[in-house]
């Protein structure tokens, strides 16, 4: 049989033109393809909407290997119309096909996804932020620069997924956009600023969060001093003594007594491994003086 053999023949075409292949078969001959041929098929695959019905069974085997392997060869409005589809498949009510267009945009690894994939995630909350963050991984500094110029001129459940994209990617404008977040007037957008903060800290984490620990808010205050807990390491412990000191709220002084404590553990027996090491030293000392 033609398939069998492997073979890319004129009248292999003329069968696909008539009827899409599967895409085992296209799989199959695809190897045996001179660019020529496979340019020839990427104009079919165009015309005859091919990408459309492959990405309706994108959960099935091989389906993404076909995709990819046409990616090369399709026009650019093709594309483009491609990774828009699959944006939009990071919706799917199956996890499968969420998971299945997620890696086929990491591999296809098209930077012109990133603008039309970010606009829909602010768009619509109901895009899992974990699963946009791993697409747009690769271009983590490119998509924080378009978060960066956007971040003021979008409302307040934009900012928020804007934010927890940064503390996802973790780009080199996450600073910027952070000193933006803490001067929010939403109490709810300085509380993620602050938790964003313990995922991709500021240069000067302490400074930064100072406003923070004296905001009117008692939920903004205890946010900031569970980021010091977490990430401050031993400079953060004043500030936390006196916040645990002075501040009337239960939610803060509670979170505060728990680092505080947890860091009193480790000072304890951090002594007492020195004080081990300093006597089994002096031991060692003297049996050697024998």
């Amino acid at each position: 049989m033609l398939f069998s053999k492997a073979k890319f023949t004129p009248s292999v075409l003329r069968k696909w033109q008539a009827k899409q292949p599967k895409t085992a078969k296209l799989l199959q001959l695809w190897p045996v393809m001179n660019d020529e041929d496979k340019q020839t098929v990427g104009r079919l695959a165009d015309v005859a909407k091919w990408p459309d019905a492959y990405l309706a069974q994108l959960a099935e085997p091989q389906t993404a290997d076909a995709l990819a392997e046409l990616w090369p060869f399709l026009p650019e409005p093709a594309q483009e119309q491609m990774l828009h589809s699959l944006i939009a498949l990071l919706l799917d009510e199956t996890k499968q096909k969420q998971q299945a267009a997620a890696d086929l945009l990491l591999r296809l690894a098209d930077e012109r996804m990133i603008s039309p994939l970010i606009v829909a995630v602010l768009k619509d909350e109901t895009y899992d932020i974990a699963l946009a963050s791993k697409v747009l991984a690769g271009f983590s500094e490119k998509s924080g620069r378009i978060l960066a110029m956007v971040y003021s001129g979008v409302n307040t459940a934009e900012k928020k997924r804007i934010l927890q994209l940064v503390g996802q990617l973790h780009p080199s404008t996450s600073t910027e956009i952070l000193q933006y977040a803490v001067l929010e007037p939403e109490a709810e957008l300085r509380i993620l600023a602050a938790k964003t903060s313990a995922l991709t800290p500021p240069p000067d984490l302490l400074n930064f969060l100072a406003p923070l620990v004296q905001d009117p808010e008692n939920s903004v205050r205890a946010a900031a001093c569970e980021t010091l807990g977490r990430c401050g390491g031993t400079a953060a412990v004043p500030i936390l003594q006196a916040a645990f000191n002075n501040d009337d709220a239960w939610t803060v002084k509670s979170m505060c007594a728990s680092f505080l404590s947890k860091w009193e553990e480790q000072l304890a027996q951090q002594i007492l491994l020195d004080e081990g090491e300093s006597h089994g030293s002096g031991l060692v000392e003297r049996v050697s003086g024998q």
